[in-house]
């Protein structure tokens, strides 16, 4: 990360959750560091509504002077926007404001803290942009803006694939062709639909109710349970061979991954940057309990447990998420 640029108003975007409290605390420690007589308010609602956070103080911070509040929300509603506005408006010029969330914030919002404070955005998203637009301006095609946008959201945070994507699209397309969105769909259509990859990512963020809807997808397209589960493994394995907390350099994740996978990694150093950052969130009781759930799932699909297949997948699917997200609650709670 580059210099931080301290403003009374700065807000923190970045889904993964290590990063944004590792950045938060950064922007604290600054404007502690310059202000040394503030009083720090942190406030974290949970579930509730911006307008409720706001409500549930007696006195609103924002009115009282030499106050840094911290707002962490994992999503600000366009509706609750105004509110923060009106109180950043009505602040004395001695109190601070850091917004942290994990979600883009509501228009207006952004709009108001780029004329009048500062935006700071996920690092590890910027190198995988960056990385993109490498790719893009190596390749011989002529890619519109909008065949860039679909490639580049239908890989999600999975960069690894564009290279071999672009070349595939060189057979399809002449230098000289214009190629459009609509052009390129065709070609994406398996990274969309068929990505048991994303299975994983959701398995491991914790969210349990959108994996099991994206592996009910995955089986009514018939894809093979193994391939699902070694997929899944595959995750596991990559986050026990990067969880140690020393791995601070590029080399020392590439060479961690190598002894802990078998395999020099296919992925950019960003990528595994973002796997070192989630597998720290994990220790060994965590680990210990992901890969006796995936053996069981083993046994059960060479039929020694008695339970049909799709039920033990959607069963270990559960099971897998249920524990991450206990891990990344528990991670969360004790990086504040």
């Amino acid at each position: 990360m580059g210099e931080l640029m301290l403003k009374r108003f700065t807000a923190v975007v970045c889904e993964d959750d290590v990063e944004r409290l590792d950045l938060t605390r950064k922007i604290v420690d600054a404007i502690e560091g310059r202000e040394s007589n503030l009083e720090v308010v942190d406030l974290d609602p949970g579930e509730g509504t911006l307008s409720e956070a706001l409500s549930s103080l007696s006195q609103l911070p924002m009115f009282a002077s030499g106050i840094l509040l911290i707002l962490r929300f994992a999503k600000i509603l366009e509706t609750d926007a105004s509110l923060l506005i009106d109180a950043m408006n009505q602040s004395y010029d001695s109190n601070y404001l850091v917004v942290a969330t994990s979600k883009s914030l509501p228009r207006s919002l952004s709009k108001y803290f780029k004329e009048n404070g500062v935006i700071e955005s996920s690092q590890i998203d910027k190198k995988g942009s960056e990385y993109a637009a490498k790719c893009f301006a190596d390749t011989s095609l002529s890619l519109s803006t909008d065949a860039r946008s679909v490639i580049v959201e239908a890989l999600g945070s999975d960069y690894s694939m564009l290279p071999s994507l672009l070349k595939t699209l060189e057979t399809a397309f002449s230098c000289d062709t214009k190629v459009s969105a609509q052009d390129v769909r065709p070609f994406l259509h398996e990274i969309e639909d068929l990505a048991p990859w994303s299975l994983a990512d959701l398995i491991v963020q914790g969210r349990t109710k959108d994996a099991l809807d994206l592996l009910r997808r995955l089986e009514r397209t018939q894809m093979a349970f193994p391939i699902i589960t070694s997929v899944i493994q595959r995750r596991f394995v990559e986050l026990a061979a990067l969880s140690s907390p020393s791995f601070k350099s590029a080399e020392a994740r590439s060479s961690a991954y190598q002894k802990g996978t078998g395999q020099l990694p296919k992925a950019p150093p960003f990528i595994l940057e973002k796997l070192w950052r989630e597998a720290v969130k994990f220790d060994s009781a965590a680990f210990a309990s992901a890969f006796s759930i995936l053996g069981e799932l083993e046994r059960s699909l060479r039929g020694i447990t008695g339970l049909e297949s799709s039920v033990s997948l959607e069963l270990a699917v559960a099971r897998l998420a249920n524990m991450c997200a206990s891990v990344q609650k528990r991670k969360a709670t004790s990086r504040r």
